[in-house]
């Protein structure tokens, strides 16, 4: 399990990286001091939880949050102003905490955030897929065989699937996610935080990259350890 944390104190950050040390289960993947940065981060890459301070120079860490996509990360608030732990809550988020804030609490919160993403993750889990599906585009339900895909590509609440047959991509109203939950079985992997390729089209890897009818697609920071799975 992963997360970042945001706060404008370097010290709070470092506190954070301490505590980080002593959780097993859970991998820092960084930490920034501004919001901008952060947000950077999280477009390029998947992170099951933010750590974001409240009272910060360039953004209200609720504004920050409430701006971030639908499939945001869960969220626990950091700060040191109580006043705010009505509105962090109405933002359905996982724990809130006021500094300084001591090692037990700390652990409290991240263990009940990584209850919560077991929680999820067993939801999400769907049944075998067959050798095709069936997506909606353009008003009708298109047959797509598993085979003829390369990749798919997430643009916000709709999917692109790449297709080896035709040079247009099947565009549909659906999650990144999903896809590649029900799709993991069939050989296809999560590349990138936007998205998901047929492992059996790669056609080449150079560093962080995988070559897929004849495209070079990067490959996310988070997902280089799902790179080598592939080649090996």
């Amino acid at each position: 399990m992963t997360f970042i944390a945001l706060d404008d104190e370097p010290l709070a950050l470092v506190l954070i990286e301490k505590y980080a040390e002593q959780l097993s289960d859970w991998q820092l993947l960084g930490t920034f001091t501004d919001a901008d940065t952060a947000a950077v981060f999280l477009q390029n890459n998947t992170v099951d939880l933010l750590l974001t301070d409240i009272n910060m120079p360039d953004i209200n860490g609720l504004q920050f949050v409430e701006a971030l996509p639908d499939e945001r990360p869960m969220v626990i608030f950091v700060t040191a102003y109580k006043e705010f732990a009505h509105e962090g809550f109405n933002l359905d988020v996982v724990d809130y905490l006021v500094k300084p804030v001591p090692i037990e609490r700390f652990k409290k919160a991240m263990n009940k955030a990584g209850e919560l993403l077991e929680l999820r993750r067993k939801a999400e889990v769907l049944p075998p897929v067959a050798d095709h599906i069936f997506v909606l585009s353009e008003y009708q339900k298109v047959k797509i065989m598993l085979q003829d895909v390369l990749y798919l590509e997430s643009l916000g609440d709709y999917v692109k699937f790449y297709l080896e047959s035709q040079s247009k991509p099947i565009l549909t109203l659906e999650r990144l996610k999903n896809l590649a939950s029900s799709l993991h079985q069939a050989g296809f992997r999560r590349i990138h935080r936007s998205l998901v390729v047929n492992t059996a089209k790669v056609e080449a890897v150079q560093k962080a990259k995988i070559k897929v009818g004849g495209k070079w697609l990067n490959v996310g920071e988070t997902y280089l350890r799902e790179l080598k799975g592939i080649v090996k």
